[in-house]
């Protein structure tokens, strides 16, 4: 792998560099818009991981920071095989950084470029597995917003896993002015997205309908110049149909993709669950659910043809009805087995099973007596902390509500054991983010707002609710004020031509004004250094904190 030498900000080399006194940085990995990529080792756990770190002109937006750390904190808490975990969340100094799971593998773009086009098999062997992340996903309220090849890594064994989950949202407001980062992910969004509208789990099957595209033709179904050329004719134009580019594929799995990839919304697959089923059906039958248009074949029977030498007009005669009566018979029989076996199915066998009922938020007493009606029968399973539900409640159950199953079956039931109490801890007068960090440490959120204060420093926190030392539960958001700084006032811009840049500087300070360009600007009349023009002029009315920009003599000066 090539390397090369990373330094940070102040110049320090981040290779070998130990994060949150935990993470040695071994390698650079990767990059993109948003972050770079690098291997490391937890030193605490002594195993291997992937850190990303945000790019500087991301950390120096609070806003962007805030929204990061809790998109990534929501998917912390997704655990499932094809989904790349996230172990930590954390701050060094300036750098914001993201421990997740390292995965050995390529991404789904570089494999794309490489054996384009996918047969059917290859497509919906690795499409089902990210339905499945997907799925999951959905299941807890979190959209990825972002799917597309580049973060989707496949292993050597052939596992699909979905990295990037949800922080889409946290930086899709931040990146806007990185052409590049648009670039990359414009031809994979869907056209509500495009139209700036909200994504939903839609759009989440409409990118995968993307990704199965490229898959099986090996190019994109949209192209342009810009990012807004390319949202201008997804939202405008059908795509070519990807048998038109690759004749080799099927038909239904055709139909799978163009239907994922519908424009509007309402005539997209309802769920990704229905997408995964469809998928399969594609490649194992090349059929569509609930497609009119293709027949799925029937059973049927063979009847053996029953064939016998001619011996004389006597022997057939005495023969043929004999076995024509027997196939008759063969044939009512088989009729009557197959009506007797869809009654048996539509009454005897159906009166074992039944649907089961929602628990949550139930007693154990009344989910018990609830069970009893339906003939089934109630499991204690494991007892956990809810942030919400009191204790004895039940958070979930197995099999989940609406499912059918057998009569005198088993549901275990998750109990809560109410929220977990842990004490505020003390934030007043740290930054905003350190005292995020100390929070999420103690499982409780934040909610930031701003004020003017004349003695706490920008960015610092000035007052929290609940305050430190109080015991509340986890989950529970603590309310901070933060510092804007002193509230800033009108003055009279000073008179600042005529001095010399040290004085100027000085002036400046002591009327909490920010010195902005510098320009120097060749003058036989004044020395150098000596301002020359300010911008705002001297006596108008200006804020303090704005910035003043100087022209200074560069030289030669006056002859003497």
């Amino acid at each position: 792998m090539f390397l090369v030498e990373v330094r940070g900000e102040r110049g320090e080399t981040v290779i070998g560099k130990l994060l949150g006194n935990r993470y040695e940085l071994l390698e650079q990995v990767g990059g993109g818009g948003m972050a770079l990529v690098y291997r490391a080792k937890d030193v605490y756990l002594n195993r291997i991981v992937a850190i990303k770190i945000l790019r500087e002109q991301f950390t120096s937006d609070e806003e962007f920071v805030t929204r990061f750390r809790r998109e990534a904190q929501a998917v912390a808490s997704l655990s499932h095989h094809n989904i790349v975990s996230i172990y930590d969340v954390g701050q060094d100094g300036g750098t914001y950084y993201l421990v997740m799971e390292m995965v050995e593998g390529r991404d789904l773009k570089a494999l794309i470029k490489e054996k384009s086009p996918f047969s059917t098999r290859e497509t919906v062997e690795l499409a089902t597995q990210i339905c499945d992340a997907l799925a999951h996903a959905h299941e807890h309220q979190i959209i990825h917003r972002d799917i597309k090849p580049h973060n989707i890594i496949i292993t050597s064994e052939g596992k699909a896993k979905v990295t990037d989950f949800g922080l889409a949202r946290a930086v899709s407001m931040a990146t806007v002015t990185h052409t590049g980062n648009i670039m990359g992910s414009v031809h994979y969004f869907s056209p509500e997205q495009a139209r700036g509208e909200i994504a939903d789990e839609k759009s989440d099957i409409y990118s995968l309908g993307v990704v199965l595209y490229e898959m099986v033709t090996g190019k994109l179904p949209f192209e342009g110049e810009s990012p807004i050329s390319i949202a201008l004719s997804k939202i405008q134009n059908d795509p070519v149909v990807p048998s038109e580019i690759n004749p080799q594929i099927g038909e239904a799995l055709e139909k799978v993709i163009l239907r994922a990839m519908a424009k509007d919304p309402r005539k997209r697959y309802a769920s990704i669950s229905e997408l995964r089923r469809n998928l399969l059906s594609a490649g194992l039958y090349n059929r569509v659910e609930n497609d009119g248009s293709i027949k799925a074949m029937e059973d049927t029977i063979v009847l053996p043809r029953l064939r016998k030498e001619e011996q004389g007009k006597t022997e057939k005669s005495n023969l043929a009805a004999p076995l024509k009566l027997w196939t008759w018979v063969m044939v009512a029989l088989l009729i009557v087995g197959f009506l007797l076996g869809m009654y048996l199915s539509a009454t005897v066998l159906a009166k074992g099973e039944v649907a089961v009922p929602d628990l949550a938020n139930k007693t154990m007493e009344e989910a018990g007596r609830e069970l009893e009606q339906y003939g089934l029968i109630l499991v204690s399973g494991q007892t956990i902390h809810h942030p919400t539900l009191a204790e004895g409640l039940i958070i979930s159950q197995t099999p989940k509500a609406e499912e059918i199953v057998k009569k005198n079956g088993k549901i275990e039931v998750t109990i809560s054991k109410g929220p977990l109490m842990v004490e505020v801890p003390p934030v007043l007068d740290i930054s905003l983010a350190a005292a995020e960090i100390a929070l999420s440490n103690q499982g409780l959120l934040s909610d930031p707002a701003h004020v003017y204060h004349n003695q706490i420093a920008v960015g610092h926190v000035v007052h929290q609710d609940p305050e430190a030392g109080q015991t509340v539960a986890q989950g529970t958001t603590v309310k901070l004020i933060i510092s804007k700084g002193p509230q800033p006032v009108w003055i009279k811009m000073p008179q600042l031509t005529g001095y010399s840049l040290t004085e100027a500087k000085s002036i400046l300070e002591s009327n909490s004004l920010d010195l902005g360009v510098v320009q120097p600007e060749t003058s036989y009349r004044y020395p150098k250094e000596i301002v020359l023009r300010q911008d705002p002029g001297a006596e108008s009315e200006i804020l303090q904190g704005m910035i003043v920009n100087l022209v200074v003599s560069a030289g030669p000066g006056p002859e003497w």
